[in-house]
């Protein structure tokens, strides 16, 4: 089948996860208030986005985070453990801003 992962793979892969969940989850709130903004209906519907329609958009903060987490992936090396537990921990360090209800979007995109 293929190789098993290490743990510390796994660990960016869950980075990873949750870095796209957390700015997805950002953009549809974003969206939502945008739409209720437009409307005088108390009922709107919560926006049916899909990630894939969600990284098509370049503006939107699962692009950003998508194309910043991969040019700083791009930038260590595989063998470098330190700086990859480093960029685990500054990660998780976003993640908590990114969750945080101040924050609004990702990268200082805005439509």
């Amino acid at each position: 089948p293929g190789s098993r992962l290490s743990g510390l793979q796994l660990d960016v892969l869950s980075l990873y996860r949750t870095v796209l969940r957390g700015a997805a989850k950002k953009d549809k709130n974003a969206l939502l208030q945008k739409q209720q903004g437009f409307t005088n209906d108390k009922y709107v519907r919560e926006p049916k986005t899909t990630m894939s329609a969600l990284l098509m958009d370049k503006s939107s903060s699962v692009s950003y985070a998508q194309s910043e987490f991969r040019t700083q992936a791009s930038s260590i090396r595989r063998s470098d453990f330190k700086l990859i537990e480093y960029s685990l921990r500054k990660g998780h360090k976003q993640i908590k801003l990114l969750s945080m209800p101040g924050v609004k979007l990702v990268g200082g995109f805005h439509k």
